[in-house]
């Protein structure tokens, strides 16, 4: 695409455009600091065409009202790569104010960094007068407007209609207004509204408006189509208007009509109205169906009774049914029964009534299907043996209560609850349950009333009852907790299944299980959650915290003009605080590494005095920063042992951080080291703020921090003392923590088994001879980091060279042939690995020291690393000064 600028003279003409049209053009470089306006801009904000506006300014003229929206939705353009499209008003210096359309969106470079936030704005001023003089005229109107869109949706109430339904205007915009229609009407009403729009023809349709107060009125709604200049469709423009009072009057006169059929619809039961056929001899021998509901069909499964015979429709119907209701029909008497039908393959609980005239033998037949009832109980007696078998032989206590007299579900829950209590007596349970309860046998559980089983006076019963009530006694499951003998709450899980005849409760069955288990599994769950939170909320603080010297630092180094003293200070800053990051990391790593059962030690012999002495110079830093003065006490003779002298450093660093992070400010830290029975035993003492008795357990447990923030000299992850249990674990030893109290400081006691006799130690000899010279090149995709490497190891003697990917990096070697090459892994184009691979088929690429450089350090990735051709594997962040010792030492080894 052509990158060229614009000639001068369309350029004059694109800005007369702009000016003419009156487009305020903004181009603001970020961060947002001083603003590029045109005149335009200027006058949108109440600014004169001299003024110099600042992002201070801008929000300043921003109105109260829209300033923090306007605000979010910068950073969220800047940030999140959103678009900026806000509409806004601005005020003057005499409180005059403007109607602003701003768009725009920011600009950001090849490496992703935001450069640029650049846009328009536009005077909508009169506009919007002009909707506000449009509104009031709608809103004085005595009809209820409305307006929609060609897509249906509505962009406009009156304030009438708002005031009828009682919903804000904005809660009925779109389709918002649904809501207010009667949920018998509404789906009709959409209906008919999305075909009118659909076919773009006017329509009125009648529905149910919900009120202010809760009622509905009936209202006509009706639209006509709005159309444009060529006769496209626009959407509607429309009124509702009240239509309640006809309606009403309507309606009353239907009632009357429709009330003996909604009625008869309006039962569970199946109903009848059957003329009972008489023989030659007077006696019945069929009946006509002469009216029927619709629950009818469904009770009977005979379509279409109606003016059909009972034989007619069943043929093989035994003769029971016609004299029963004959006789009804003939005396006069109703008669209620229960019976079935093997014509017709169902039960039947039925109440038979005479009605009409005597001559007219016509009986109105009400009747349930009570099919399924009969057949379970049919099931229910057949199970009765394999029932007895399971209660001897289920884990779950299991119960069945008998209610003398019957519980009435008519009867208030409060009272029911009394009756349940009052009338029920364990009928039967099993040896399980009789044992929860501390009853020898299941026998001795017989004739016992809920209240063994239930706290009558405890407020959880009384819910979980009253839920049970509600449910008309069909199920439902309670939690009860009672101590057990170690002190700790066990828990049990209860049910409660009643039958009910005749709306009545008769009796129960119930279960209860030991649910003991799982309650102590969900709260050490929640527990886990909980310290879970809190840990990651700790992370996010700890890296938070090195970021704002670091920041602060190189802002600082930037700006320039500074002594060198103050540039090696800010350096240094930067520099501890990476390592406290780096540090961090590590630290994570290694739990997770031992969690999974990951971490090897690399074992060698050692002297435990000279491992002290590391860990005590790695933490001088610390202790100097709250000026705790270290004692060390360390034995003459030397103990040895074999260990990972990395790992050792990193246990005993670990425990004189915590002892700084634990002790105000000044307070002395001892170190001593002594031998007793083959073990070296140190101790860390520090007067701090001391352990609890109930928390000296707890202090080795993952993410456990004890103390308060404030007691605390530095932040902390809560995994430090817990990394020192394991790694000392690992080398077979033990660590122990001992605190007279809160205040009195506290000591931590670490075993280590020290090496028998004839143990072979020998100083490990520095590898660095001090040279620092050759061709070095650094590939790395990381321009900040390797820029600034490539300058601090050129400042130490190296010829440096810099490439920025896997592709420029060979290029740079084949011109270069470098001595030592540092290489980052995951890279565009080319990654590290195939990098050195590239190098290592040339003859002096194989003489090449190969270092790699890259956050990622996992065994798979060294594994990796040194079967493409990898020298040395190192993980980032690393001092320089040791980046140069492991380059030397790689030489050497290279060279020997």
């Amino acid at each position: 695409m052509d990158q060229s600028p614009p000639s001068a003279s369309s350029s004059d003409r694109l800005d007369a455009a702009v000016r003419t049209a009156g487009v305020g053009v903004w181009l603001n470089p970020l961060p947002l600091g001083d603003l590029v306006w045109n005149d335009n801009t200027k006058s949108h904000f109440h600014l004169s065409q001299d003024a110099r506006p600042t992002v201070e300014l801008f929000f300043e003229r921003l109105h109260p009202d829209d300033r923090e929206r306007v605000r979010h939705s910068v950073e969220r353009a800047v940030q999140d790569r959103r678009p900026f499209d806000e509409v806004y008003r601005t005020v003057g210096p005499q409180g005059q104010q403007k109607w602003i359309h701003a768009v725009g969106r920011a600009v950001f470079s090849d490496a992703g960094v935001a450069t640029q936030f650049d846009g328009i704005t536009l005077d909508i001023t009169s506009a919007i007068t002009a909707q506000q003089l449009l509104r009031d005229f709608a809103d004085s109107a005595p009809a209820m407007l409305w307006v929609t869109e060609a897509d249906g949706v509505c962009s406009f109430l009156s304030r009438g209609w708002s005031q009828f339904t009682g919903m804000p205007e904005a809660a009925g915009l779109g389709f918002g207004w649904l809501e207010t229609v009667h949920p018998e009407d509404r789906l009709a009403a959409q209906e008919a509204f999305a075909r009118a729009t659909e076919q773009q023809c006017t329509f009125a349709l009648e529905h149910r408006v919900r009120r202010p107060d809760g009622s509905y009125s009936w209202v006509m709604d009706a639209g006509q189509p709005r159309l444009g200049p060529e006769g496209e469709f626009l959407g509607f423009a429309g009124a509702v208007t009240d239509i309640h009072e006809r309606r009403e009057v309507e309606l009353a006169l239907r009632r009357s009509s429709q009330r003996y059929s909604r009625l008869l619809a309006s039962i569970d039961q199946g109903f009848c109205v059957v003329q009972i056929l008489l023989d030659a001899q007077g006696r019945p021998a069929d009946y006509r169906f002469m009216e029927c509901n619709a629950v009818f069909e469904r009770q009977t499964g005979l379509v279409r009774p109606v003016g059909r015979t009972a034989r007619e429709l069943v043929p093989e119907l035994e003769e029971f049914w016609f004299q029963t209701y004959g006789k009804v029909g003939i005396t006069r008497e109703p008669v209620r029964f229960t019976h079935g039908s093997t014509a017709m393959g169902r039960w039947f609980d039925v109440l038979a009534s005479p009605i009409g005239e005597a001559h007219d033998l016509q009986v109105a037949i009400l009747f349930q299907d009570v099919s399924h009832r009969m057949e379970q109980e049919r099931l229910l007696r057949e199970s009765e043996e394999r029932y007895r078998g399971f209660l001897a032989s289920t884990s779950e206590g299991i119960w069945r209560m008998e209610f003398q007299p019957p519980v009435e579900l008519q009867l208030p829950p409060a009272e029911q609850i009394a009756a349940l209590f009052a009338n029920g007596r364990l009928a039967e349970c099993n040896a399980v349950l009789a044992r929860m309860y501390g009853l020898a046998d299941a026998d001795a559980a017989v004739g016992l009333g809920l209240g063994w089983m239930l706290d009558a006076v405890d407020p959880r019963v009384h819910r979980y009852l009253d839920k049970l009530i509600a449910a008309g006694y069909r199920g439902g499951e309670g939690e009860w907790s009672s101590p057990g003998g170690d002190g700790q709450p066990l828990w049990f899980a209860s049910s409660f299944l009643g039958v009910v005849e005749a709306g009545r409760l008769v009796r129960a069955w119930g279960t209860r299980r030991d649910i003991t288990a799982r309650k102590r599994a969900e709260a050490a769950l929640l527990e886990a959650d909980r310290r879970k939170d809190e840990f990651l909320a700790t992370l996010a603080h700890e890296l938070r915290n090195p970021l704002a010297p670091i920041r602060s630092a190189a802002e600082l180094i930037r700006r320039g003009g500074q002594d060198e003293a103050r540039l090696l200070r800010h350096a240094g800053v930067i520099g501890r605080q990476v390592t406290h990051l780096a540090r961090m990391i590590d630290d994570l790593m290694d739990v997770s590494r031992i969690t999974r059962g990951k971490l090897e030690l690399s074992l060698a012999p050692l002297v435990l005095q000279d491992v002290l002495r590391a860990a005590s110079e790695s933490t001088h830093a610390v202790l100097q920063a709250d000026a705790h003065a270290l004692t060390l006490d360390l034995a003459d003779t030397p103990m040895r042992m074999l260990g990972d002298e990395v790992r050792l450093v990193q246990v005993f660093a670990n425990l004189l951080t915590n002892a700084a992070r634990y002790s105000a400010r000044g307070r002395p830290i001892k170190l001593a080291l002594r031998g007793e029975a083959g073990q070296a035993v140190v101790r860390v003492r520090d007067q701090g703020v001391g352990i609890a008795a109930d928390q000296l357990q707890r202090v080795f447990e993952l993410f456990y921090q004890g103390g308060t923030p404030s007691e605390r000299g530095h932040g902390g992850l809560g995994i430090g003392l817990s990394l020192v249990q394991q790694l000392t674990a690992l080398h077979h030893g033990t660590v122990q923590a001992t605190s007279p109290g809160l205040g009195q400081g506290s000591e931590f006691v670490v075993r280590l088994p020290l090496a028998g006799a004839g143990f072979a130690y020998a100083q490990a000899s520095a590898a660095d001879d001090g040279r620092r010279s050759g061709r070095l090149l650094i590939v790395d995709d990381h321009r900040d980091g390797a820029d600034t490497l490539s300058d601090v190891l050129g400042s130490m003697g190296y010829e440096v060279s810099t490439a920025y990917d896997g592709v420029e990096g060979l290029a740079q070697a084949e011109a270069t042939r470098p001595d030592i090459a540092v290489l980052d892994l995951g890279m565009p184009r080319m990654d590290g690995y195939g990098l050195c691979r590239a190098l290592r088929e040339h003859d002096w690429g194989r003489r090449m020291t190969v270092l790699a450089l890259s956050g990622w350090g996992q065994a798979a990735d060294r594994a990796r690393t040194r079967a493409a051709g990898f020298d040395v594997h190192l993980v980032k962040p690393i001092e320089p000064q040791a980046l140069a010792e492991a380059i030397e030492r790689a030489r050497a080894g290279n060279q020997g």
